[in-house]
């Protein structure tokens, strides 16, 4: 992942290019005398948005090493527009003869490819403001399914409207909710069904240090609720039922340990930014459940979730890594510091969310499968987003 992702991938590079020489004319043939009931098999995957580093560069990584897929095409708007970047970073133009290599096109447009006839998934990886749009563009070019990068779109009306274009086209749109494939997260939700009256608290650490948080706020306009805490959030509306209007209670912790809220200042164009470093809530519902979240920027590696009983005696705590394991993401992400932190750490979470997409679409599954959340929960996870961070904001005053 880090050779793929890091500044060496031209090393990486150019060991494919070698490699798919010496079986070159094997891979011609099965190109052009793949059978038509083979082909049915695969899934054609189009990665929209992948600049160096970014969410869509490091999906196209996972792909290529999924099995039943054909990655067709990459589109590229910024990187591949000479008008706009007329000298890409070398590890792109190296990324770009890869893939040329492999038949693979690289575009900046989408409607530079042809009309999609079969099955494809188009993976839409741009920013919240822009995805609107890419994800109108891949429909239009007929898209059978949308693999869409939350928060999807940035306002609840947007979303609803990307919501009833997809229906319209019957069109399948997944949200990138990666944790609800984590382990840890499976199997609180497991011991929790078991037990009468349970409460449950998600813990989302992410591990970087206090000096770079104007960074992560800059790279995450949207605020922490709706980029971070979301997933959390989408594991609440889809296992718990939990809903905004369904909402009784819904408590701060307001203790500085817990929740704070910061400004910080962009320094390439002078504006100020008010989130959240960390926060803490607990959600009581109308039915009497509850269930509680933390999000911390700053605070470590390791995620957990802690399942109590009614009375709130701990039964067991679920951890996202073991002591190995979070020493070892560590140590990767030591050597490469221009890494998104959360590439390393949740690197099978989003390969397992992205094998059980292509297993729901190649086996023409209906029944909402395990772990995958539909737009329509995307749209109850945004309204859940919002509601949460108007009521922190309500009770939290920015630290000095």
């Amino acid at each position: 992942l880090l050779v793929a992702l890091g500044a060496r991938i031209g090393i990486w590079c150019r060991q494919r290019k070698e490699a798919q020489g010496k079986n070159k004319d094997a891979v011609d043939v099965e190109r052009v005398t793949l059978p038509l009931h083979e082909k049915e098999k695969t899934l054609d995957v189009i990665i929209v948005c992948c600049g160096p580093k970014s969410v869509g560069w490091f999906h196209l990584m996972q792909f290529l090493d999924i099995p039943k897929i054909n990655v067709c095409a990459i589109v590229e708007p910024f990187y591949l527009d000479k008008t706009k970047c007329p000298h890409p970073p070398q590890s792109f133009v190296d990324l770009v003869m890869m893939l040329d290599e492999m038949g693979i096109k690289c575009v900046n447009h989408v409607s530079q490819l042809e009309i999609f006839h079969r099955k494809t998934l188009c993976v839409v990886a741009g920013g919240a403001r822009d995805n609107p749009k890419f994800f109108r563009e891949c429909i239009g070019m007929g898209a059978s399914h949308v693999y869409l990068e939350i928060p999807g779109a940035p306002s609840i009306e947007q979303l609803k409207d990307m919501h009833s274009l997809a229906t319209a086209r019957g069109v399948e749109v997944y949200m990138g909710y990666q944790r609800l494939c984590a382990p840890y997260i499976e199997q609180a939700i497991i011991l929790s069904r078991s037990i009468p009256k349970s409460h449950v608290f998600f813990c989302h650490n992410e591990n970087y240090p206090s000096r770079e948080l104007h960074l992560v706020v800059n790279q995450h306009p949207e605020g922490m609720i709706r980029s971070m805490a979301a997933q959390e959030l989408a594991v609440l509306v889809t296992k718990f039922g939990v809903k905004a209007d369904e909402i009784d209670a819904f408590k701060v912790n307001t203790n500085r340990l817990f929740s704070e809220k910061q400004t910080f200042y962009n320094t390439s164009n002078g504006n100020e930014l008010t989130d959240f470093s960390r926060a803490a809530f607990k959600i009581t519902l109308k039915n009497g459940s509850s269930v509680s979240v933390m999000a911390d920027r700053c605070g470590g590696l390791v995620s957990f979730a802690v399942v109590k009983s009614h009375a709130g005696k701990e039964l067991q705590r679920f951890q996202s890594h073991s002591e190995d394991q979070a020493s070892m993401a560590q140590n990767e992400l030591k050597e490469d510091k221009e890494i998104m932190h959360q590439f390393i750490i949740e690197s099978e979470e989003y390969l397992d969310l992205k094998k059980r997409v292509v297993k729901s679409i190649l086996s023409g599954e209906n029944n909402n499968p395990s772990g995958l959340v539909s737009i329509q929960d995307g749209i109850d996870v945004m309204i859940l987003a919002d509601y949460c961070t108007t009521e922190i904001n309500a009770v939290l005053k920015v630290d000095s």
